[in-house]
Parts: C-alpha cells; structure tokens; sequence
C-alpha cells in the first residue's frame, strides 16, 4: 500500500520536466561562468550564452517534433563550436553533454548511443583543431589525446546518469500505468460484484417465490377443496362433511411443515429428501377427502440427485395444482421412468383443457428449471382434450455443477 501511494504521489510532479528545470539551472550557472571567463571579449561571449541558453529553453520545453528538435540541435551545436573554436575554457564539454539529456530523456539506448557518439566525436574534433589553431607551436599531440580521453569521462558520466534516468522514467510510467489499470479492474470488479449480490438476492427471490409456490401452494388448493365439499355435504351427510374438515387440517398441518422446511432450506440447514416417499404423500393428500383420482407409476426406488428429485417432486405438485384449479380436473395419470440415467417424467389430466394456452409462472418456472438441468419440457394441451406435461431430465448432475 505505501509504495502504490508513492507512486501516486510521484504522479503528480512531471519528473522529466523536474530534470529540465535542473539542466536548465546548471547550464545557466555555466553559461554565466564562461560569460565572465570571456575576457576581453565578454561580450561576445555574453552574446553566445544567451543564444544557446534560449535556443535550449525553447527546445526542451516547447518544440515536440523530433526533426524541429534537431533543428535545434544543430543550432546549440553550432555555438558550442563557435565556444570552442574562440575561447579556451573550461566546462565546455558539460555543456555538451547537458543539451543532449533532454534527446537522452525521449530515445531508444541506441539513438542514445549512437547520438552521444557523434556529439562528443564532433566536439573532441573540435577542441583538437582549436587547440591546433591558437597554439600550434605548443601543440602536442599525446596532450590533445590525453584531454580528449579526460573530457570522454565527463561525456560518458553525463550519459550514464541520463540514461539511468530514462530508464527509472520509463519505468515509473509503467508502474503508474500498470497501477491505474490495476485501479480500474478493481473498480470494474466491485461493480461486477454489486451486479452479482443484486442477481444472487434476485435469485433468492425466486427460489423462495417458487418454492412456496411449488409446496405449499399445492397443500392449500386442496385444503380449499375439502372445505368447500365439505360445505357441500354439512347438512347431508355430516359424518363425511367432518371427515373432510379432519383431512383438510391435516393438509393444513403439512403445508406449515413445508413452510418450516423451506425456512430450514433458505436459512442454510440440510435438510434431507426422499423422492418417493415425498410423492407417495403427495398424492395420497391430494385424493384424501375429495374425489380426485390419481392413478400412479413409479418405481420403488429412485437413483436421483436430491436438486432434480425436489424438482420432480415440486413439478408433480405444480401439475397436480393447476389441473384443479385451472382444469376442474378429478382424474390423473401420473408416471415417472429413470432410463440410461433420464429421468421421463408424464403427468396428464381429464380437465377442460385450454384453447389458447399461455404458460403461467408456474410453469414457465418449470420450463426454465428444466433447461437450466440440462434438459426440457412440454406441455400439450386441448379444448376438451385436458393437459399434458412431459419432463426430460437427467438423472443425476454433472461433477461440480450446481443449480439454484
């Protein structure tokens, strides 16, 4: 966390502009030395010093294009020849060296080398023919080789540190770079994350939506049921009217047990399901106390995961429910086969059927479960003809997979 905030910090100062301003005052304070070093013609020297000193401003902090660059460059090389060709002084080979950092701060290591080459070739030329010139009959040779061997020091000190710093630059915009793309994907997965936990509550939603609507949904239209032929048969038959109101408290006292077990469900507690024992009740609450007949087959045992066993459960249910309430239907055929691990599910009804058919909640839901297991649902359905659901499912979910 410290070095991210550094770099943070570090952000906000331009350090290639920072090495400028430094090159800057350096070559100031030298240009004022050699000013006043100038002697007799100070003047001329004076002249000199605030041509270069404003044709490097201008370069390094105004002009972008790399070939007005070299324009420019052209123009600080040609005074410097002139320094070195008039007056014998010293530090002429840093001011070289210090209008070339900012072509150091913005090349490739190979420009670099190669550019540095040919300025320090031009300048030792420079000062060899100088000193040839003003002092021909002192000239030695070894001496000039001696001093240009010195002043390769200094042009190879300069480049080394303005390299270094390149390389420290370029590097840091890296980091900075590489810290606000590590910014933005943090930022793009919080927000994925808030999308997630808003889909997952949705999800919740639905799943307690359908498994109310599944369960318990089913329990309380037979309870609805019983009690109105019990209404029925009060004043005629009071002993089949009681027996009535007993069996629809009963299914009153098993859809509180499915409330409870949903509650268990979503709160995270396992809660163990047999399919067959869970049809078996279902269809023997559904035909206790009213006329309702469901005939039914299915085997003893069934090798299912428990997610599609509740689902065949629920669907049963879900079918069972809705050719009552919407079908008026009194007679059922019910059968499920588990074959080369497929799960046929068949429900069929004697109801009135539906001429133009629309999938409700229930069984659109049903539908998109299916699907979402691997497998498929119809429903087939006629004026007069009943309604008919067919489930195809596996029987068992692959490794790892996990549903909702």
């Amino acid at each position: 966390m410290e070095t991210k905030e550094f770099f943070y910090k570090l952000k906000k100062y331009d350090v290639a502009e920072v090495i400028k301003v430094g090159c800057s005052a350096c070559l100031f304070v030298l240009l004022v030395i050699l000013s006043v070093q100038g002697g007799k013609r100070w003047y001329l020297s004076l002249s000199f010093s605030i041509v270069l000193f404003a044709v490097f401003e201008i370069n390094s902090f105004f002009i972008k294009k790399l070939v007005i660059k070299a324009v420019f460059y052209s123009v600080e090389y040609v005074i410097l020849l002139v320094y070195s060709l008039l007056f014998s002084m010293p530090f002429l080979s840093t001011l070289y060296s210090l209008i070339l950092v900012d072509f150091y701060m913005n090349n490739s290591l190979k420009a670099n080398c190669v550019f540095g080459g040919f300025s320090f070739l031009a300048y030792a030329v420079s000062i060899s023919v100088r000193d040839y010139v003003l002092n021909r009959e002192e000239f030695v040779l070894s001496a000039a080789f001696a001093a240009v061997i010195n002043e390769f020091i200094v042009f190879s000190l300069v480049f080394t540190i303005a390299n270094m710093l390149c390389v420290i630059l370029k590097k840091n915009k890296e980091v900075v770079k590489n810290l606000q793309e590590v910014a933005e994907r943090e930022k793009k997965l919080q927000e994925a994350n808030e999308n997630l936990k808003e889909m997952a509550k949705l999800e919740e939603r639905n799943r307690i939506a359908k498994q109310i609507h599944d369960t318990t949904g089913h329990s309380i239209t037979t309870i609805i049921m019983q009690t109105e032929a019990a209404k029925l048969k009060f004043d005629t038959d009071p002993v089949e009217a009681k027996n009535k109101i007993i069996s629809a408290n009963m299914q009153a006292v098993t859809a509180l047990e499915e409330l409870r077990k949903s509650v268990r469900v979503l709160s995270g507690e396992y809660v163990p399901f047999n399919l067959i024992s869970s049809l078996d009740k279902a269809i023997a609450e559904t035909m206790e106390g009213t006329d309702i007949v469901i005939r039914a087959k299915y085997p003893e045992e069934a090798d299912v995961d428990e997610e599609i066993g509740f689902f065949i459960y629920a669907s049963l249910k879900e079918g069972l429910n809705n050719g009552i309430r919407h079908g008026r239907a009194t007679a059922f055929f019910f059968e499920l086969k588990i074959v080369d691990g497929e799960v046929k599910f068949i429900l069929s009804d004697n109801g009135t059927g539906a001429e133009n058919f629309k999938e409700g909640y229930g069984l659109s839901t049903m539908r998109a479960t299916a699907e979402k297991f691997g497998g498929e649902a119809s429903f087939y359905t006629e004026k007069d003809e009943g309604m008919e659901i067919s489930l195809t499912l596996p029987a068992h979910l692959k490794k790892g997979e996990k549903h909702d």
